[in-house]
């Protein structure tokens, strides 16, 4: 199973709670910059269209 989202808070939070691999898209809230230690994605992608 792997989360899917735009922000890191809230879908990549979720994810990393219940140890899913996460997916963060760029296209929506999150840049990237936000990324730290605690909303760490597994993967990141600029667009949806990539998966």
């Amino acid at each position: 199973m792997v989360i899917v989202g735009d922000r890191l808070y809230t879908d990549i939070a979720c994810g990393n709670i219940n140890n899913c691999d996460t997916i963060l898209v760029l296209s929506g809230e999150a840049t990237g910059k936000e990324i730290n230690a605690i909303y760490k994605p597994s993967y990141i992608l600029d667009s949806i269209n990539y998966l």
